[in-house]
This record gives structure tokens, C-alpha cells and sequence, in this order.
């Protein structure tokens, strides 16, 4: 589903921000990506939604190998991706129900389709009432979950998040880590990126940790890798 191997990124001017890392995460798993600011993190899941290619190693993902992805491809191997900002990327001039809308509009569904689709991603975040709101209307809850049925809405099977509750009081987080639960419970793989470790500590699933590029821990051995 998601693999990684032998992956490094180096910026230009010699800045290292991965180095030589490996890691899998299975169809349908839930996991955390942890670090200090810096870590490496959001390079990592650029990597991965392809906002950004490895200097060196290899990214699989949906069994695609992404250094063979032609940049016509792109958007459609990232119609297998969703990708949710800490920041939610809304776009503030239009509609809760068109800023979901919009990858379906990229992709060319009908209206019909549209707004099936658009209709049933709200519901699953409990916004189904605020289709017609525009984002300066909702809270900051109201807009991440925004972000999210705009990320589901194309049903992809591979959800990443970066810092989706950075901006989040403990009980709006936990909402949020919930509806990324109910999404696992039927099968999505989740990957969520923060630094937030009381969180990461209140729950059970696998964490990935990344100190100054390196993958310290993948969550299924201790020790450093090469070791």
C-alpha cells in the first residue's frame, strides 16, 4: 500500500531532510508519524502524494512505483491519495459544498454523480447541513472536517494527514481522530502525521517516529535502522 525504500530527500544547498528511509504501511492500517519540527515529516508525505520526488530510493504506492509516474500520470495516481492540510487549503471564496466538489469537477464527473458523492462525504463528517455555508461561517473543526470530506470524496484508499489537529483543542482532536477511525474501520489506510504526543499516547495504533531525516523507529522494532 505505502512502501518506502532506501529513501532519501536533500534539498538544494545540501539540506538532508530524509535519510536512507524504509517502511511499509499495510492496506487498511491506521498509523502515526511522529517527530520534532523538522523531522522530516512533511517532506515525507509530499513524497508520497507526489508534491515532491527522493533523491535517492524508491515510493510504491498502491503498488505504483512513483519514479515511473510521468507527469501526466500525476493526477491520476493522486486520485488514489487523500490528503488533508493542517491548514485545510479551502478556498474561501466558494461553498462548503463546492470546495468539495472540486476534485470530482477536475476529474470531469457529471453533476449527478457530484453531488451523490458530495452529499454523502458531509454526511460522513457530520456537516450534511452546511453544504451552503462558505469556511469563514464554521468553526476551525467545521473547516478540517471540510478538508476531509474533500478528501474522501474521490473514496481513495490511502488517507494522509499532516498536523490535521494542530490547530485543534484535546476534544476537537479527538473528534477528528475518530472520523479517521471510522474511515480505517471500513478499510481506508490512514497515516497521520503529528507531533502531538499526548494524543499518540491516548491511542493504540503503531507510530513512526523520524529524528533529523532518519526513521528511528518504525513502530514494529526498536533500535535504529542499519543497525
Amino acid at each position: 500500500m505505502i512502501r518506502f525504500n532506501k529513501v532519501s530527500k536533500t534539498y538544494p544547498g545540501g539540506i538532508v531532510a530524509l535519510n536512507n528511509v524504509n517502511f511499509s504501511i499495510a492496506a487498511g492500517e491506521m498509523a502515526f508519524l511522529t517527530g520534532h519540527s523538522g523531522a522530516g515529516k512533511s517532506t515525507l508525505l509530499k513524497l508520497m502524494s507526489l508534491m515532491e520526488k527522493p533523491s535517492n530510493g524508491s515510493v510504491h504506492i498502491n503498488g505504483i512505483d512513483l519514479s515511473q509516474v510521468t507527469y501526466q500520470q500525476i493526477p491520476y495516481v493522486r486520485r488514489g491519495i487523500g490528503m488533508i492540510f493542517q491548514n485545510h487549503n479551502l478556498l474561501m471564496d466558494r461553498t462548503v459544498f463546492d470546495n468539495v466538489a472540486l476534485p470530482l469537477i477536475i476529474e470531469g464527473c457529471s453533476h449527478k454523480e457530484i453531488k451523490k458523492r458530495v452529499d454523502a462525504a458531509l454526511d460522513k463528517v457530520h456537516l450534511g447541513n452546511k453544504l451552503r455555508c462558505f469556511p469563514n461561517m464554521l468553526s476551525g473543526g467545521e473547516q478540517q472536517r471540510v478538508g476531509i470530506a474533500r478528501a474522501l470524496v474521490n473514496k481513495p484508499p490511502i488517507l494522509l494527514a499532516d498536523e490535521p489537529t494542530g490547530n485543534l483543542d484535546p476534544k476537537l482532536s479527538l473528534e477528528i481522530i475518530k472520523l479517521f477511525e471510522e474511515f480505517n474501520d471500513v478499510g481506508v489506510a490512514v497515516l497521520i502525521a503529528t507531533h502531538d504526543l499526548g494524543l499518540i499516547a491516548r491511542l493504540k495504533y503503531r507510530t513512526l517516529t523520524l529524528k533529523q531525516g532518519a526513521m528511528i523507529n518504525d513502530g514494529l522494532f526498536e533500535g535504529l535502522q542499519g543497525e
